[in-house]
C-alpha cells in the first residue's frame, strides 16, 4: 500500500473519530495498522474506539500492541487500566497500574474506581494497594488520603506485642502497616491491659516468642494470635510454655535450623502450629553506599557473648597476623559476660594482640563507625540472619563469615569460612567487590520485600475474618427468618 494511501487512511479514521463515527473510523485505522503495524498512537486511538464500542477484548489487545512501541502516547497505560476495569478485571487493572512508573496516570479517579470495585469483591488489600501507589505519582493526594482513611477504617485491627525485647526488626514493618491498617502498639504492664488490646485486635503479633508471647496464647482466645521467632527464643524453655495450639501462625525469619531447635522443646511443633519463613529485610536507604578499595581495618560488630563466638575471632587474628602484621580488629560491642572478657583479655595479651584489637564500646551510629573499615567479620555458631552482616554488605563491606548451621542457605558459599588459614584467604585475597556485596543484599533482602510478604499474611487472615463475618450475619438473618415463621 503507498505511503499517501496509508495516511488518507488515517485521516480519515481521525475525521470520522471526530464525527462520532467510531465503527467505521475503526474499520480504516485497521486497514491503516496492516501497513504501519509500529504506530503507536493508531493503536492507542484503535483501543478507544473499541472500547466505545464495548469491545473490551479487542481495546485491552490493541492497548498492549500500543504499549509495545516508543511512539505510543503515555496515556495508553492508564486506557489499558481502563479497559480492563470495563472488561470487570479490576485486579488486572490494579496489577497494571501497580507495575508502573512514569507512565502512571496522574489522575487518581482512576485509582479510586478499580479500589471501589475491588472492595465490592472483598479485596480490600488490593483496594488499599492501588491506592498506596497513587500516592507516589499523583499531585492532586488529598482525594486519596481521604479514600485510604476511609477503607482502613473497614479493615482488620492489628495489635503489636513487643516486651523487653524489643521492637527493632519491628519499626520498618510497623510503619509501612500503619498507612494500611489500624494499628496499635501494646504499651502496658498488666496481663488486663493485654488481654483489652488483644481484645481490640483482629489480629495480635507478638514479636520475639517469649513472655508476652506466653501469657498471650494463655488468654481466651479473642483473634488471631501471630508469633515471631527470630533465634534466641528457639534455645530456651520458653518455646515449652507457649500454648501452640492457640497459635495461628509462627513465624521465623530465615536459619532453617532455628525450627529444628524448638523440636526439642515441643517435637510435634509443626503439627501444632503452621510454621512460615520471611526473612527480615534491609531498609537500603538508610544505608549509604561506599565503593571503597581493600584496606586492613576489620569490623566486628557484636557484643561480647559466647553465641558470637569470640574465642575463635581472636585465633583467626592470631594467624592473620603473623602473615601480615598490620591489620587490625574494631569491636563495637558490649562486654556484658564477665567471665568471657576475662577470657578474651587474657588471650589477647598471650596471643601478643594488644596493639591490634581495639575495642571500641557501645556504637550508636554503626554506619558511620563501619565508613573506614573493609571487612566484617562473622564468627557466630548461629545466627538467624545476620542483619548485622548484610547491613555491611549494603554499606560495600566485604564480609567474612564462619560457616555456622544455615549459613549458606543465608549467604550463600562464596563468603564463608571453616578454619583459622580459610579465614585468612578471604581477607588476603585480591577479590574485593563492594557493588556486589550491595547487590546481593537488594536482590535477597530488601525491606519492601518483608513488608510485603508480612501484608499478605494479614491480608490473608483479613479475607478469612471478612468471610467468617458474613457467615455470621446470614446465619443471623436465618435465625431471624426461623423466629417469624
Amino acid at each position: 500500500m503507498a505511503s499517501e494511501t496509508a495516511s488518507q487512511l488515517f485521516q480519515q479514521a481521525m475525521s470520522l473519530t471526530q464525527q462520532g463515527q467510531n465503527g467505521p473510523a475503526l474499520e480504516r485505522l485497521e486497514l491503516f495498522l496492516k501497513a504501519r503495524p509500529t504506530h503507536g498512537p493508531a493503536w492507542n486511538l484503535a483501543g478507544c474506539l473499541s472500547m466505545k464500542m464495548g469491545q473490551m477484548r479487542k481495546a485491552i489487545l490493541a492497548f498492549q500492541k500500543c504499549m509495545l512501541f516508543a511512539n505510543g502516547p503515555k496515556e495508553a497505560a492508564s486506557n489499558l487500566a481502563e479497559a480492563y476495569l470495563k472488561a470487570d478485571q479490576p485486579v488486572r487493572a490494579a496489577d497494571w497500574l501497580n507495575s508502573l512508573r512514569e507512565e502512571a496516570p496522574a489522575d487518581p479517579s482512576l485509582r479510586l474506581r478499580i479500589a471501589c470495585r475491588l472492595q465490592e469483591e472483598g479485596n480490600l488489600s488490593g483496594a488499599m494497594e492501588i491506592m498506596q501507589r497513587g500516592r507516589s505519582f499523583s499531585e492532586q493526594t488529598g482525594l486519596l488520603e481521604g479514600a485510604i482513611e476511609e477503607l482502613k477504617k473497614k479493615r482488620a485491627r492489628i495489635a503489636f506485642f513487643c516486651g523487653a525485647d524489643g521492637d527493632t526488626f519491628l519499626r520498618d514493618i510497623v510503619q509501612y502497616l500503619q498507612e494500611r491498617y489500624p494499628v496499635r502498639c501494646f504499651d502496658g504492664s498488666t496481663e488486663q491491659e493485654m488481654a483489652q488490646l488483644m481484645k481490640w485486635s483482629d489480629i495480635s503479633w507478638f514479636e520475639w516468642a517469649t513472655n508476652l508471647a506466653q501469657i498471650g496464647s494463655r488468654l481466651p482466645k479473642v483473634c488471631r494470635m501471630i508469633v515471631r521467632l527470630h533465634r534466641y527464643e528457639a534455645y530456651h524453655p520458653w518455646i515449652r510454655q507457649i500454648q501452640w495450639p492457640q497459635v495461628d501462625l509462627l513465624v521465623t525469619v530465615g536459619n532453617s535450623h532455628v525450627p529444628q531447635a524448638l523440636e526439642q522443646w515441643v517435637p510435634d511443633i509443626r503439627n501444632q502450629v503452621p510454621i512460615v519463613k520471611i526473612p527480615n529485610g534491609v531498609k537500603l536507604d538508610s544505608i549509604p553506599f561506599q565503593n571503597r578499595g581493600r584496606g586492613k581495618r576489620i569490623a566486628f560488630a557484636a557484643s561480647m557473648r559466647m553465641v558470637k563466638n569470640p574465642i575463635l575471632l581472636l585465633q583467626c587474628m592470631y594467624s592473620l597476623r603473623q602473615i601480615d602484621p598490620e591489620y587490625e580488629l574494631f569491636i563495637a560491642g558490649r562486654e556484658d559476660d564477665f567471665l568471657l572478657y576475662q577470657y578474651i583479655r587474657h588471650q589477647i595479651k598471650e596471643l601478643g594482640l594488644e596493639e591490634a584489637i581495639h575495642f571500641d564500646g557501645w556504637i550508636g551510629d554503626i554506619q558511620s563507625w563501619l565508613s573506614d573499615k573493609h571487612y566484617l567479620a562473622a564468627t557466630s555458631v548461629i545466627e538467624s540472619q545476620g542483619m548485622g552482616i548484610l547491613e555491611a554488605m549494603a554499606a560495600g563491606i566485604k564480609p567474612v563469615i564462619h560457616n555456622f548451621p544455615g549459613a549458606k542457605e543465608i549467604y550463600g558459599s562464596e563468603f564463608l569460612f571453616n578454619t583459622p588459614e580459610e579465614f585468612c584467604r578471604h581477607i588476603l585475597t585480591d577479590e574485593y567487590k563492594p557493588a556486589f556485596y550491595r547487590e546481593f543484599v537488594e536482590q535477597r533482602y530488601p525491606v519492601s520485600r518483608t513488608q510485603i510478604q508480612i501484608d499478605e499474611i494479614l491480608a490473608s487472615f483479613e479475607r478469612n475474618l471478612l468471610s467468617k463475618e458474613e457467615d455470621r450475619k446470614y446465619e443471623d438473618i436465618v435465625g431471624q427468618l426461623s423466629c417469624a415463621r
